[in-house]
């Protein structure tokens, strides 16, 4: 069995607690879609076209909870699709905390710290060993 180089072991790991979060978040909006027991401002969707968080919920679990594990799990078996994948995994990220960052404002640290994942992710699928 040949070793994975450590960055694509760190992609690997980065992908699956991102689709942990992204599951365990989307769960917790459909729990409660008002997003008071995630601590989520009564009036953060005014303005929207929604009136609950059921939709940014679904965002959450498909596009950032499934679909990194399954982007992990193309990488571990060196699937040739899966870098690609890591890279729009990583591009979609990025673009999610700067729309939401766009649409209410000043950020939140969680919103830093979820960008700077994502361009970790980035950063990630082009060194050496990765693709």
């Amino acid at each position: 069995m040949s070793t994975r180089p450590l960055p694509l072991t760190l992609l690997i790991v980065l992908l699956i607690l991102l689709g942990l979060g992204g599951i365990g978040g989307g769960v917790a909006m459909f729990v409660d879609p008002s997003g008071q027991s995630m601590g989520l401002p009564s009036g953060l969707l005014d303005g929207l076209p929604i009136s609950s968080f059921i939709l940014p919920g679904m965002i959450l679990v498909s596009v950032m909870g499934l679909a990194p594990f399954m982007i992990a799990w193309g990488l571990w078996k060196r699937l040739p699709l899966a870098w690609g994948a890591a890279i729009v995994q990583s591009i979609v990220l990025i673009l999610w905390i700067c729309f939401q960052i766009f649409l209410w404002g000043n950020p939140i640290i969680l919103q830093i710290v979820y960008l700077v994942w994502g361009v970790v992710i980035l950063a990630l699928c082009f060194l050496p060993g990765v693709k």
